[in-house]
């Protein structure tokens, strides 16, 4: 399992030879420990492939700017992921992410000049979703469900892409659903 996790994570890292975009978060586990995660979206082909994790690591020091950094950084070093090829980070508002002297922002800026930072929008979109009717949350949770299946095997969301194209759908894939804090 450990050895097909490691030929997934090199497959990942080979397609960021070309350009890419990274969404950053810190979220805190069942432990409580607080975890970096890194997100990455890339182009194959013609498709955009978007929010895989390709790593979360646990945050050992204070959670400042120049820590995430480090590690950040230091994932980037270790797996040969060129900086000039990171076109846009994604992170919440928090002064740590977004500072532009002092935040991870600024730091990423020192590496990838030209990289566009963009404010994430989840966590306040959640916070409004839970002040939904109850009407609406029981229809969420049935999509949520739904969703959630179809993604749960690669047989099920290979299924759905065939019956999309079929029907002559717009999208033929589905995202899985994650509550965000």
């Amino acid at each position: 399992m450990h050895d097909m996790a490691e030929d997934l994570i090199e497959q990942i890292v080979e397609k960021l030879s070309g350009l890419f975009a990274i969404q950053l978060d810190e979220a805190t586990d069942s432990n409580d420990d607080a975890q970096l995660i890194f997100y990455v979206r890339y182009i194959q082909e013609t498709n955009v492939c978007e929010d895989f994790r390709l790593f979360y690591r646990k945050i050992c020091e204070s959670g400042k700017a120049t820590d995430l950094f480090e590690i950040l950084n230091s994932y980037m070093i270790e797996n040969n992921i060129k900086w000039e090829n990171c076109v846009g980070v994604c992170t919440d508002g928090a002064q740590a992410m977004s500072g532009q002297y002092g935040g991870l922002q600024a730091l990423i800026k020192t590496k990838a000049p030209n990289v566009k930072w963009t404010h994430c929008v989840i966590h306040r979109e959640a916070l409004a979703a839970k002040k939904i009717t109850p009407e609406l949350n029981f229809v969420m949770d049935i999509i949520i469900k739904v969703v959630n299946y179809i993604r749960s095997r690669p047989v099920k969301a290979r299924f759905f892409h065939k019956l999309c194209e079929e029907l002559g759908a717009k999208h033929t894939s589905s995202i899985y659903y994650y509550n965000s804090r």
